[in-house]
């Protein structure tokens, strides 16, 4: 599965295996702030934990994210399954 994945930009440099590119939504466009400078990649995975974990993304830089077949960004993450519990 693919996701849409935003953090800050100031961390791309933390991910240089990863293409970056600059990411604002409409809302995000009006403002003046740290979301003038977010950035966007899509990356694969199983979930959204999978993906942030087989890509070395740390939790604490992402912005939002999002499925690729979704139509909004999420800026929570779901619990985190135990190693155990995925299957």
């Amino acid at each position: 599965m693919e996701f849409s994945i935003v953090i800050l930009s100031k961390h791309i440099d933390d991910y240089p295996k990863i293409t970056w590119t600059d990411w604002k939504d409409k809302n995000r466009k009006k403002m003046k702030s740290e979301g003038d400078h977010w950035s966007m990649a899509t990356l694969s995975g199983a979930d959204i934990w999978d993906c942030l974990d087989s890509n070395k993304i740390d939790r604490l830089h992402l912005v939002q994210w999002k499925r690729s077949c979704d139509d909004l960004h999420s800026v929570s993450l779901p619990d985190h399954p135990h190693p155990a519990e995925k299957n």
